[in-house]
C-alpha cells in the first residue's frame, strides 16, 4: 500500500448522523458519526502517502520475539484461531447458536424457513466468490477480502467481503439471508459511508413498522418495504444520504426516528438510553454486552468480550444469564480496551495474553511495563471519558435499553431470558466493581486518587471535597 484515502462520502456531507469515515475498500471508522463531524467541518478526505523512513525499537530481537509470540496465540488459541483464518464469517453460525444472531429486528432467533445454514459456514462464504485477499498493510491474518458478485442483477461487480457486522446489519438484521445479496448491499452502505450497524437498526425498524401499518407507503414516498428486500433497502439508503423526503427522519438514527414517528412505531426501535445503538448482536442472549453498550462512554462496546478472564482473576466461563456474574466480569475488564486501542493496534490482534502486549511494549519503547500498569492506564482513560460524557449530560438516568432491545426473546436458544428484571441488579454490581457512584455516575474520589488523577476530584465532586 502506498497510499490510503479516506472519506466521509455523501452521507458526511448530507451530515447523516451516523456517517462514517471509509477507505481502503471497506476499512471504516463507523461509530459515533465520526463522518458527520467531518462533514460539519467541509473535510472530505483525507490520503496519506506511505512513510519512508523507519522505526526503531529499542529492543528489536525482544520484540520479534514478542511479536513470535502473539502470532502463535493467535493461531493457536481457540478463541482467536477462527479469527485468524476466516476473519469474522464464523460470526453468524456462532451466534445463532447462542441465540444472539439479531433477525428481522429482534422479532425472532429462527432464520426463515428453507435458510441453509451451510451456507453459511466460513469456507462455504468466502469460497462462494471469487475473491482475493486485501488485508491490512503487512498483517498476515487471513481477514479483508474482495470477492466479485456472481449471480444476479449486479453480477460481476467488485466488492468487498461484509465483516460479521455487515452480514447482520446489510442481512440478518433486515431479513434477508442470501450472502450475494448481502455482499451487494454491505459494499453500497460503505461506500455511502454509512454505519452498517445502524443502518441495519433503521432498516429493520422501517420494515416492520411498515408490515404492522405503523408507517405508510405514502410517508416513504411510494416505497414497499418487505422483509429481505434488498433493492429497496437500497433505494432507501440513497433517500437517507441525500436526505430526500423520509429519509431526512432516517438519516437522524433509528432512536431519534422513532421518537419522531412516536406511538406503536417507537416500542419497536433497537437504541441505548444515551442514543447509540448496539453492534450486530441481539444482547438479549449476550447481556455482557449489553450492560456494556448501555453504560459505556464509547457509544459502542467499550470493555468488549474478556479474551483471558482468568489473567484477571476471573472464571473462564460464566453463565451470560448470571445478572451478578456477567456484571463483575464487565467491570473487572474495564479498561483493557482502551490500552489495546491506546496502542494503535486491532483488536483482531490484541486477543492474546496482556502479559504478551506488555512485552511488545516494552520491548518497543525500552519501558518496563506489566499488565497490572496496562489496566491502570486503561481505567485512568475509561475514567476521563466517563467525566467528558457527565459534562454533556450522559448521566446514570440514560444507562438503559430500549424496550425492543431489552425485550424477552420469544423464540431460540435464549427464549424467555428477560435481562430488565436484572438491569438495576447489574447496574448496582457494575457500579461497585468499577468504583464509581451508583446515584450520580461521577467515579469516586477514592477511584480518582487511586487512579492518579486528584485534580479531576474538584471537577467532579466541587473543591470542598478535594481531601474527601
Amino acid at each position: 500500500h502506498q497510499l490510503s484515502v479516506y472519506g466521509i462520502g455523501p452521507a458526511g456531507e448530507s451530515l447523516v448522523r451516523y456517517a462514517c469515515i471509509v477507505g481502503d475498500f471497506g476499512h471504516a471508522a463507523s461509530k459515533n458519526g465520526c463522518g458527520t463531524v467531518l462533514g460539519k467541518k467541509r473535510f472530505k478526505a483525507v490520503a496519506i502517502a506511505r512513510g519512508t523512513k523507519a522505526l526503531r525499537a529499542a529492543d528489536p530481537q525482544g520484540l520479534f520475539q514478542a511479536a513470535d509470540e502473539i502470532a502463535y496465540d493467535l493461531k493457536t488459541n481457540p478463541t482467536a484461531k477462527s479469527l485468524y483464518e476466516y476473519g469474522t464469517l464464523w460470526g453468524v453460525l456462532n451466534l445463532h447458536g447462542q441465540g444472539a444472531l439479531p433477525i428481522k429486528n429482534y422479532t425472532t432467533n429462527i432464520p426463515p424457513e428453507g435458510t441453509d445454514l451451510a451456507a453459511w459456514e466460513a469456507p462455504s462464504l468466502r469460497q462462494g466468490f471469487d475473491h482475493r485477499g486485501h488485508q491490512c498493510n503487512a498483517c498476515g491474518m487471513h481477514h479483508c477480502h474482495m470477492q466479485v458478485i456472481p449471480t444476479g442483477p449486479h453480477r460481476g461487480e467488485l466488492v468487498d467481503e461484509p465483516e460479521y457486522e455487515g452480514w447482520a446489519g446489510a442481512g440478518w438484521a433486515i431479513g434477508c439471508t442470501d450472502p450475494v445479496a448481502i455482499s451487494w448491499l454491505n459494499t453500497q452502505v460503505d461506500r455511502a459511508c454509512v454505519d452498517v450497524n445502524e443502518f441495519g437498526w433503521v432498516i429493520g425498524w422501517v420494515m416492520e413498522c411498515q408490515e404492522k401499518g405503523y408507517l405508510t407507503k405514502e410517508q416513504l414516498g411510494g416505497l414497499e418495504l418487505r422483509w429481505g428486500d434488498v433493492e429497496g433497502a437500497a433505494r432507501l439508503l440513497h433517500m437517507i444520504t441525500q436526505r430526500q423526503g423520509f429519509g431526512t427522519v432516517l438519516a437522524e438514527g433509528v432512536k431519534r426516528a422513532a421518537e419522531t414517528v412516536g406511538g406503536p412505531a417507537a416500542a419497536c426501535a433497537i437504541y441505548t438510553g444515551k442514543g447509540s445503538s448496539p453492534r450486530g448482536h441481539d444482547h438479549r442472549a449476550r447481556w455482557e454486552e449489553m450492560l456494556d453498550t448501555c453504560t459505556g462512554s464509547t457509544g459502542t462496546l467499550e470493555t468488549g468480550p474478556p479474551v483471558h478472564p482468568t489473567e484477571f482473576g476471573m472464571p473462564a466461563r460464566i453463565n451470560p444469564f448470571d445478572p451478578d456474574a456477567v456484571a463483575k466480569n464487565v467491570g473487572t475488564h474495564l479498561g483493557r480496551r482502551h490500552f489495546e486501542d491506546s496502542l494503535g493496534a486491532c483488536i483482531f490482534t490484541t486477543r492474546t495474553l496482556m502479559e504478551n502486549l506488555c512485552r511488545a511494549l516494552s520491548a518497543a519503547t525500552g519501558w518496563e511495563y506489566r499488565k497490572e500498569e496496562a489496566m491502570h492506564f486503561g481505567r485512568r482513560t475509561a475514567v476521563l471519558l466517563r467525566a467528558f460524557d457527565l459534562r454533556c449530560g450522559l448521566g446514570p438516568e440514560l444507562e438503559r435499553p430500549s424496550p425492543r432491545y431489552g425485550s424477552i426473546p420469544v423464540d431460540g436458544p435464549a427464549k424467555g431470558q428477560d435481562v430488565a428484571r436484572h438491569w438495576e441488579q447489574m447496574l448496582d454490581v457494575w457500579y461497585e466493581t468499577v468504583g464509581y457512584d451508583r446515584k450520580t455516575g461521577r467515579p469516586l474520589p477514592e477511584t480518582l486518587r487511586a487512579l492518579g488523577l486528584d485534580d479531576l476530584i474538584p471537577v467532579l465532586w466541587g473543591p470542598e471535597n478535594r481531601r474527601r
